[in-house]
C-alpha cells in the first residue's frame, strides 16, 4: 500500500466511476489501514517489463495497478472533481493501458525506491504528480446523500514539483525480496 506522508491516508481505488471528466474508475485515499481495495502492484511502464524483485531506481518509470480491479493508476488532462486540478483514475484493463498509466519514481533520499521511504510519483504524460490534501474529502455536501465515497480524500496530479503534499511512502503489503542480480 502507498500511505501519504503528510495526511497518512492510503492511496485506493475501487470499481466506481467518476460521475463526471473522464467517467474512468475513481482514485482517492482512504484512512483505514486494513482495506483491501488500497492494494497496488509496481510494473513496468507501458510496454515494458519489470522482474519480480527487481530495484526500482530514481527516475524508472512504473505503472502502478490497482490489485482488486486490475486497472493501472492513470492521469489526463480532466479537471478533478472537488479542487480542479487534474484527475488521477484507474484505466485499462488486466493491467494492459496506454502511457497515460505511466509514473516516474522520484526518490528524496537515495538511488532507489526503498520500503517506508519518501517518494513522489510524477505523471510523465503530463508531469504533475500524485497528491492529496486534507481539504479535499468527499461528503454530501459535494457528493450527494448516499455518497460511496464519503469521508475519503481526493487524489489528483498536482504540477508542482516542490509540494510536500506529493510525498508517498510504501505501508502494509507484500514485498518481493531484492534480486542481487537484477
Amino acid at each position: 500500500k502507498l500511505q501519504h506522508i503528510q495526511t497518512r491516508f492510503r492511496l485506493h481505488s475501487h470499481d466506481i466511476k467518476w460521475g463526471s471528466g473522464s467517467a474512468q474508475q475513481s482514485v482517492t485515499a482512504v484512512s483505514h489501514k486494513d482495506d483491501p481495495n488500497s492494494l497496488w502492484k509496481v510494473s513496468g511502464a507501458h510496454g515494458e517489463s519489470c522482474p519480480q524483485g527487481a530495484p526500482v531506481k530514481h527516475g524508472q518509470v512504473v505503472r502502478l495497478t490497482h490489485v482488486q480491479t486490475k486497472r493501472n493508476l492513470h492521469s489526463h488532462l480532466y479537471q478533478s472533481p472537488l479542487s480542479k486540478q487534474q484527475e488521477v483514475s484507474c484505466f485499462g484493463d488486466r493491467g494492459k493501458g496506454d502511457t497515460g498509466d505511466n509514473w516516474v519514481v522520484q526518490v528524496k533520499d537515495g538511488d532507489y525506491w526503498k520500503r517506508g521511504k519518501r517518494v513522489r510519483f510524477m505523471h510523465k504524460d503530463t508531469r504533475a504528480y500524485l497528491h492529496t490534501h486534507t481539504n479535499y474529502k468527499f461528503d454530501q455536501s459535494n457528493c450527494g446523500q448516499n455518497c460511496p465515497i464519503g469521508g475519503q480524500q481526493e487524489v489528483t496530479a498536482y504540477p508542482q514539483a516542490d509540494d510536500e503534499l506529493n510525498f508517498w511512502k510504501t505501508a502494509e503489503g507484500i514485498y518481493f525480496p531484492v534480486q542481487k542480480d537484477a
